[in-house]
């Protein structure tokens, strides 16, 4: 056996113990020794089982000895801090670090830990996902008192970490945290969990030590460090909701929770009040007659047609009820006409597509008639598993919306109950079509509409009465919203976008104040209407707002094409159409011609276009030797890719394949890429390799980016998605925003 092997199986196993793995063994098996000799050795080692001083002295040096800066102030344990994650960084083709902490970063840290404020902005592309959060998790696992006096938020010390991030960026979140925090402190015992729910496992305890273990840490002063062991979670905001409606996770977690400090990367989305509710629900079957159901379908499509309440709602047992709803689903029907139509659908049905991001949750989530029910989702096509709207009559409305807008959606339910469509509701509803081709036809209820659209109202009753039958309605609901988190644990975190909410935290409850809530963030550059600043002061606090992005080119053009268009791709030929033309007329001005590579969909236009529809599209518009490849983000791991042009070959967009890229096409590369950021990733989401290709080459990978924003009315949105672009100030921006002028 070479010693190297075995090295190496050892420090691998010392990895996976920290990264919530639980390890054991079989030494004897019926008489059998199955394991003996050094190997047996190198396991008791890496359980913690067997001292081994020469192993001790082998694999010490492998790790970040944090414990020894105990006592060192805090400035100087962050610049610690700082030199040991230059030492995680490849360093580049002429000999520099990758990512070296700067001076403002190091400063944002430690605002981060000291200022009164739980939450905290700095710009966008300022480093706060892949500098910051493992900054804070390192300082988390150290010993150093200045930091855990100020973690303790004036409560009690420390021991559980847990990391929330929007879920799209709960991959590199994890990527990040496991990078910089498995090899710190040699032997000591810590843990860190990709999933809240491992708190499911009996195994897994708050303010525990693992059985077995020899765990013991010194201490002294004020915030001691032992006997606790030290746990981080990472998980996204809507699982750690889910999390905390399940009873055994609360048993665990309510009795230390004054030692659990929450840290949120994306706050403003954590505190977005279209995301704040979790919903979970248990049902019982409904008891709705056929009149009750008839009533329903008939106010559901009033309302939808902006059309007054049905006459048979005066006929009804309790007209007052029917009309009072005809009222409220009119007010849902504006509702997501003006904020989900274009922006982002929030509701939906579940299947394996908007479900193929969470596989466990499939067979649950779409057995029986949950699959045929309206839903929340948590961004364009993202389906949230698991929660189900409270509110039966937003469920009754919003899955008619889905029925008569999506009625594809519905064909394997059709065909499953065509047969049981009886002949006096042929002859009151669908006489259009021949009863006999309708009942024992092959053709898809989609197919069926299409060829007659005249019979789709009286298909829609008749499916929408059986999807009632199904649904159940509420027996008992819990829910968990953001601001229960921030009432009942005590919170920092960052974000690239203020926010104008403000809530008494846990620290500010605890200590039962009644004076004035303090801010949750720094609003001393924010400028409201009211307070009528002068240019000086406003351009002042907007250069605050912008840091370092501060020579930002944007152009405004009109996007009214987007509600006349037929279908997803033809906006994207529309857009692409103006870009080339643009593009043309600067080169016979002789004005610097660079073309969009980047297309940055905010408002949640390509809902049901595939990133393969897109290649095509841009293989027809541009011909296969203007782009060669197309970026795009995995719907299921939020994994860098690229698609090829010219095949299907879609490869990992990693650090071996962007240097095959230079080596290709050199300082050329941004005119073979066009970059395709979608939806759900324009909030935090980093494209790689931007500021190394500016550092290497003296110019943006982005050259000019589209930011198709129609109705998104919020500005601090529309720089987020600008901010896609890391270099914003060499990169220029086109933003296609609804009501404007032509000129």
């Amino acid at each position: 056996i070479h010693v190297r092997n075995l090295s190496l199986f050892i420090l691998v196993f010392l990895y996976l113990r920290r990264c919530s793995v639980q390890l054991d063994f079989i030494a004897k098996e019926n008489d059998v020794v199955k394991i003996a000799g050094p190997w047996k050795e190198a396991i008791l080692y890496t359980l913690n089982k067997a001292a081994n001083e020469h192993y001790d002295s082998l694999f010490q040096p492998n790790f970040f000895d944090l414990n020894r800066h105990e006592r060192l102030p805090l400035r100087d344990f962050i610049e610690v801090l700082c030199q040991n994650f230059c030492r995680y960084q490849r360093q580049t083709d002429d000999g520099q670090y990758q990512i070296v902490p700067t001076e403002k970063q190091k400063a944002f840290l430690a605002r981060i830990l000291c200022a009164e404020e739980c939450f905290h902005f700095s710009e966008v592309g300022s480093g706060k996902t892949k500098v910051i959060l493992p900054l804070l998790c390192q300082a988390f696992l150290s010993s150093n008192e200045a930091v855990h006096e100020q973690l303790a938020r004036g409560g009690q010390c420390k021991h559980v970490l847990v990391v929330l991030v929007p879920e799209h960026l709960l991959h590199d979140a994890r990527s990040q945290v496991f990078r910089y925090c498995l090899n710190l402190n040699f032997r000591d015992e810590y843990r860190v969990y990709d999933d809240i729910f491992a708190l499911l496992h009996q195994d897994v305890q708050l303010g525990g030590q693992p059985a077995g273990s020899k765990f013991s840490l010194g201490g002294g002063g004020k915030f001691p460090r032992g006997p606790r062991m030290k746990q981080i979670f990472v998980t996204s905001f809507n699982q750690f909701k889910k999390a905390l409606t399940n009873d055994a996770i609360c048993a665990k977690v309510w009795p230390h929770r004054e030692h659990i400090l929450v840290v949120a990367d994306e706050v403003d989305d954590f505190l977005d009040r279209d995301k704040l509710v979790f919903n979970i629900c248990s049902n019982k079957p409904n008891a709705f007659d056929k009149s009750t159901l008839a009533l329903y379908y008939e106010v559901s499509r009033a309302a939808y047609g902006a059309e007054a309440a049905p006459p048979r709602v005066g006929a009804s047992p309790n007209p007052q009820y029917w009309r009072q709803l005809h009222d409220k689903l009119g007010a849902l029907h504006a509702e997501i006409q003006d904020a989900s139509r274009s922006i982002n659908k929030s509701f939906g049905i579940f299947n394996e597509t908007t479900l193929r991001h969470c596989s466990t949750n499939i067979a649950h989530d779409i057995e029986g008639y949950k699959s045929l029910i309206a839903r929340p989702y948590e961004s364009v096509n993202r389906a949230m598993p698991g929660s189900y709207y409270s509110d039966v009559e937003r469920t009754i409305y919003l899955t008619y919306v889905i029925l008569v807008e999506d009625i594809a959606k519905y064909d394997e339910l059709f065909q499953q109950e065509r047969k049981f469509l009886s002949f006096e509701y042929w002859s009151a509803h669908v006489s259009q079509i021949d009863y006999d081709d309708l009942v024992y036809g092959l053709d898809r209820l989609s197919e069926i509409v299409s060829k007659q659209p005249d019979a789709k109202d009286g298909l829609v009753r008749f499916l929408y009465e059986i999807i009632l039958r199904r649904m159940e309605v509420r027996d008992r609901s819990r829910s968990v919203n953001s601001i229960d988190v921030i009432f009942n644990f005590d919170c920092i975190g960052f974000t690239g976008t203020p926010f104008i909410d403000n809530y008494p935290t846990f620290a500010y409850l605890r200590c039962q104040r009644e004076d004035e809530i303090p801010d949750m963030i720094d609003r001393s550059f924010y400028a409201y209407s009211s307070e009528a600043l002068g240019a000086d002061l406003f351009e002042e606090r907007f250069a605050r707002f912008q840091g370092q992005n501060s020579h930002v080119l944007v152009e405004y053009v009109p996007s009214d094409f987007v509600a006349a268009a037929d279908d997803e791709l033809a906006v994207l030929e529309h857009i692409f159409a103006r870009e080339e033309r643009v593009r043309l007329q600067r080169a016979e001005q002789s004005a610097e011609v660079g073309c969009s590579n980047v297309l940055v969909d905010l408002c949640g236009i390509f809902k049901r276009s595939s990133i393969h529809d897109v290649r095509d599209l841009v293989l027809r518009q541009f011909g296969p030797d203007r782009f060669h490849y197309v970026y795009h983000i995995d719907q299921v791991d939020g994994s860098d890719r690229v698609l090829c042009v010219n095949s299907n070959s879609d490869v990992q967009f990693d650090e071996e394949f962007y240097k095959f890229l230079c080596k290709t096409y050199g300082e050329a590369l941004r005119e073979r890429i066009f970059f395709f950021v979608d939806n759900r990733n324009v909030i935090g989401k980093d494209v790689p390799f931007q500021l190394v290709y500016q550092r290497r080459f003296g110019q943006p990978l982005f050259m000019q980016s589209v930011v198709l924003a129609h109705d998104v009315d919020d500005f601090s949105k529309i720089w987020q998605a600008m901010g896609r672009s890391r270099t914003m100030n060499e990169t220029r921006f086109s933003i296609y925003k609804s009501g404007v002028p032509e000129d």
